[in-house]
């Protein structure tokens, strides 16, 4: 499966807290109505709200659009690279 150029970027457009669309979106990894958990080309993303539901995905293109009430767009913290003992001995 081929990946566009657009796929790889990473962008969030929310429209009145009730349309969002973005793109660069790898997967989705769990869904309810109150909030929508996936994995992006900037990392793992978690939006929350209420009656939220997934209009369109495409994984080929990296785009998903979401409708509802968004109250929350949480970013993972980046895993970081290496281990305990690389932190300790730089």
């Amino acid at each position: 499966m081929a990946r566009t150029e657009a796929a790889a970027k990473h962008t969030i457009m929310l429209e009145e807290r009730c349309s969002m669309t973005l793109t660069g979106v790898k997967e989705v990894t769990a869904f309810s109505d109150n909030s929508v958990v996936l994995v992006t080309t900037a990392g793992g993303l978690t939006i929350g709200g209420k009656g939220l539901s997934i209009s369109r995905l495409n994984t080929d293109t990296g785009e998903l659009f979401v409708s509802g009430e968004v109250s929350l767009m949480k970013y993972a913290a980046p895993k970081r690279r290496g281990g305990l003992l690389e932190g300790l001995f730089k």
